[in-house]
């Protein structure tokens, strides 16, 4: 459970001052703590989509992640920042299709160093 909270926090402190170094629009609207409620819901609308899509692809959806080499898995991250900003339009700004990628990439590469921490 700490390393959720631990990378909750991470994620939320790639989301206040990372997003807009990629773009001055692409940032958390209002309190900063919103950025806590964008992390969670981009957790749990990708866990959604991914599980989805593994249903709908019977299982053939992960062996075209490992052979794009997690190139869709960033795709869908950002559709996943683009979904967060059109129905959450008070919570996050999203400037577009790229902002969203690069910000996907952050999210994704902060998730990783936790889960790095959590096994050692």
């Amino acid at each position: 459970m700490i390393y959720f909270l631990l990378a909750l926090v991470l994620q939320s402190l790639v989301v206040i001052y990372l997003f807009p170094w990629i773009n001055p629009q692409f940032k958390v609207l209002g309190d900063p703590l919103n950025s806590i409620w964008v992390v969670l819901a981009f957790l749990l609308i990708n866990w959604i989509i991914r599980k989805l899509l593994i249903i709908f692809t019977l299982g053939i959806g992960w062996l075209v992640y490992y052979l794009s080499l997690g190139f869709l898995g960033l795709v869908v991250n950002a559709f996943v920042l683009i979904l967060i900003g059109k129905f959450f339009p008070n919570l996050l700004s999203v400037p577009g299709f790229w902002a969203a990628f690069w910000g996907g990439l952050l999210l994704t590469l902060a998730s990783l160093v936790m889960k790095k921490d959590s096994k050692d």
